[in-house]
C-alpha cells in the first residue's frame, strides 16, 4: 500500500510549486504615486483597481518595481506578463482599461497668472523639460526633442517638480491626480494635455492571462 501511494505523493509534491506559481503574477511597475507606490500597503490606485478587475481573488498580483529605463528594457526583452509601465507601440501587447475616468498627462511650470496652454510643443522651443527615464529615441521623448526642447531624464515625478520649483528646468511631466496630491501653489499644471488616458494594464500575449479579467 505504501508503494502504491508513494508515486502519488511524489507527483503531488512536484506539482505543488507549479500550482502556487500559477496563482502569482508579477506586475511590472515604476514608482509613480499615487498610481503605483511601493510605500503604500495597497501599492497605489492602479493595483487597487487591478484587484477589483480580476475575476479570481485567488490570484496574487505581485508588484515588481524598476526604474523607468529598466522597465522599458524588460518589456523589450519579452520577459514580462503584466505591466503598468506602457509597452512601446512597436511591441505586441494587449491592454485592460481599469479606470472609469481618464487621467490627463501634461506639464508643470512655476505658477503664473496666465493659463498654461499651448497649441503645439514648438511654442515651448528653447526650454527644458523633465521626463521619466526611458529610451532617448522613444516616440514620446522624441516629440520634445523635435520641438526644440532640452530633455532631462529623472526616475520619478517628484524629482521633476522639485527641479522646476528650484528653477533648474522650465517644465516637468506630471498628471492631474499626482499634481493635485502634491498640493503646491508655487507650481502650475498645464491646461493642455499631452495624453488623456484611463489607468491601463498592459499584458504580454505570450502569457495568456487576458481571460483572468471581466
Amino acid at each position: 500500500m505504501r508503494l502504491v501511494c508513494l508515486p502519488t505523493i511524489i507527483v503531488a509534491l512536484i506539482l505543488l510549486p507549479i500550482a502556487s506559481w500559477a496563482k502569482t503574477i508579477d506586475v511590472l511597475a515604476i514608482e509613480y504615486p499615487p498610481f503605483t507606490n511601493s510605500e503604500e500597503p495597497s501599492n497605489g490606485i492602479a493595483f487597487e483597481l487591478l484587484r477589483k478587475a480580476a475575476l479570481s481573488d485567488d490570484i496574487t498580483w505581485r508588484p515588481v518595481y524598476a526604474p523607468p529605463g529598466r522597465a522599458a528594457a524588460i518589456i523589450r526583452s519579452g520577459d514580462w506578463c503584466a505591466s503598468f509601465y506602457p509597452a512601446d507601440e512597436s511591441i505586441k501587447s494587449q491592454s485592460i482599461v481599469l479606470s472609469k475616468s481618464e487621467v490627463s498627462v501634461g506639464l508643470v511650470r512655476l505658477a503664473k497668472e496666465s493659463t498654461f496652454i499651448w497649441q503645439s510643443l514648438n511654442e515651448l522651443n528653447g526650454k527644458s523639460v523633465v521626463l521619466l527615464r526611458t529610451k532617448e529615441d522613444s516616440a514620446f521623448a522624441q516629440q520634445f526633442t523635435d520641438a526644440g526642447l532640452r530633455v532631462v531624464f529623472v526616475e520619478d515625478i517628484d524629482t521633476g517638480m522639485r527641479l522646476v520649483k528650484s528653477g533648474r528646468v522650465d517644465y516637468a511631466l506630471s498628471d492631474n491626480l499626482s499634481f493635485a496630491q502634491h498640493n503646491d501653489d508655487a507650481l502650475q499644471f498645464s491646461k493642455s494635455a499631452l495624453v488623456v488616458t484611463p489607468v491601463t494594464l498592459y499584458l504580454n500575449p505570450a502569457c495568456n492571462i487576458m481571460d483572468l479579467f471581466h
